[in-house]
This record gives C-alpha cells, structure tokens and sequence, in this order.
C-alpha cells in the first residue's frame, strides 16, 4: 500500500521509501522517512498531488512520489 491508497484524514505509519537517493533525502527533511507517521489530509481533483501531514509539517508530493512511499494503515 502506498500514500496513494490512503482515504482522506487516514493515518499511516512509513513501511520504506522507494524512490532515489535525493528524493528520499528531500522526503527525510520533511518528516517523510520509515517509521514516521502521517497524516493524509487532501487529495486533488484528478489525484495528481497528496497533501499530507508528518511531524508538524506539511507537504504536498505528486503521484509519483506518493506511490513510492509504502505505508502501513493506523
């Protein structure tokens, strides 16, 4: 299951990140690394961009992204 998976207002908890090393440094700035919990809070219309809450941040991550960070429902 991925970010992508999630409903609205789902929390999870970051299983792996699977995406290159720069992505996943960037992800890892923002709260976004595995063991983290998180929070999906918005989806866009045609499910191009996930707003989602990790930590105190929040931050917007394309299709792409999204499916590449595996999670685990809470």
């Amino acid at each position: 299951m991925c970010i992508c998976d999630l409903k609205r207002g789902e929390r999870a908890v970051v299983l792996k990140v699977e995406q290159s090393a720069p992505v996943r440094e960037r992800l890892r700035a923002f709260g976004i690394f595995t063991g983290a919990k998180l929070t999906l809070l918005k989806v866009s219309p045609l499910k191009k961009t996930y707003l989602v809450e990790a930590g105190s941040g929040k931050i917007a991550v394309g299709r792409e992204i999204a499916a590449g960070v595996r999670v685990w429902r809470v």
